[in-house]
């Protein structure tokens, strides 16, 4: 079993939405598909992307201002998505942030892109981020706020 087997949602997991998700609705815009007129897979992982980003954000961590200051770096060790049921231009959707796994030095969070207009769940993706000095790229342990914040979203009776 390689290093990011064992990280990785069981797909029942992923589809489950929890109570209290954090979740972004979007539309697929006419330049997320592709020429069969159905979103183009890697707009999926751009969404789940977002809601890492405004996940940070609603927590107070400044991204932008983390990269500046070379403070942290999250690059991506391994990303994954199944992809269930086509999304065409026009669909409202719901990206939600389903699941945190953390260890020292690394993060998986799932994701689960369901259609608003009927519930289906769409697309499951999990991404696995390293964390590292922005310097050196020497790895590190997952930022305290960052962990604080993923660890009172996804348990929310910890102290």
């Amino acid at each position: 079993m390689s290093t990011t087997d064992r990280f990785r949602f069981d797909l029942g997991r992923l589809a489950t939405r929890p109570p209290g998700a954090f979740a972004l609705e979007r539309e697929v815009r006419l330049q997320d598909v592709d020429a069969a007129g159905i979103a183009f897979f890697a707009r999926l992982l751009e969404y789940s992307s977002d809601v890492f980003v405004s996940f940070c954000a609603v927590h107070d961590i400044n991204l932008a201002e983390v990269l500046r200051q070379k403070r942290w770096g999250a690059p991506v060790r391994h990303v994954e998505a199944h992809y269930l049921r086509p999304l065409v231009f026009g669909d409202r959707v719901e990206v939600a942030l389903v699941g945190a796994y953390l260890e020292e030095t690394q993060a998986t969070l799932g994701y689960r892109v369901a259609r608003l207009a009927d519930g289906t769940v769409t697309t499951l993706v999990q991404v696995l981020h390293v964390f590292v000095d922005a310097v050196t790229f020497v790895r590190r342990p997952v930022p305290d706020e960052l962990r604080l914040a993923l660890w009172a979203w996804s348990d929310p009776d910890r102290e």
